[in-house]
């Protein structure tokens, strides 16, 4: 899969998935038996832990700074708007603000997500929920 179309199914991933909650749209972005290390395997597990965050992190607007493109591989840094509407590390729901950055890491095989990795700033988050 040439490098500009993973890049578009990278940005279709924040724009439909992260930003408009459409996990419908997984199914054609990503391999049925796609690899998630934070959740059970496959697309159920993506969906699962994507619909958790979402559910956590109410309202996300989620903006893609860079990304960085390397064979099969896409590197993309974002950042983060959200309201803290569930459970996070302990924590109920307080209504407020947030705002994170994290990296997210897809590997593609024929054009499909076939791997997802992602790394957010838990300690940021964490010090604005303590803040006062």
């Amino acid at each position: 899969m040439p490098r500009n179309e993973n890049l578009g199914s990278v940005r279709e991933f924040f724009d439909a998935v992260l930003n408009a909650g459409d996990m419908a749209s997984l199914e054609k972005l990503a391999l049925r038996d796609v690899m998630v290390p934070q959740s059970v395997p496959g697309i159920e597990g993506l969906t699962r832990l994507l619909s958790e965050a979402r559910a956590t992190f109410g309202n996300p607007e989620y903006k893609l700074l860079e990304t960085v493109s390397e064979g099969e591989r896409v590197v993309a840094r974002f950042s983060a708007k959200a309201t803290h509407a569930g459970r996070y590390m302990g924590i109920p729901a307080t209504g407020r603000p947030l705002k994170f950055w994290g990296v997210m890491l897809f590997g593609f095989e024929s054009g499909a997500i076939a791997e997802f990795w992602s790394l957010v700033d838990a300690e940021g988050i964490l010090k604005q929920l303590r803040a006062q």
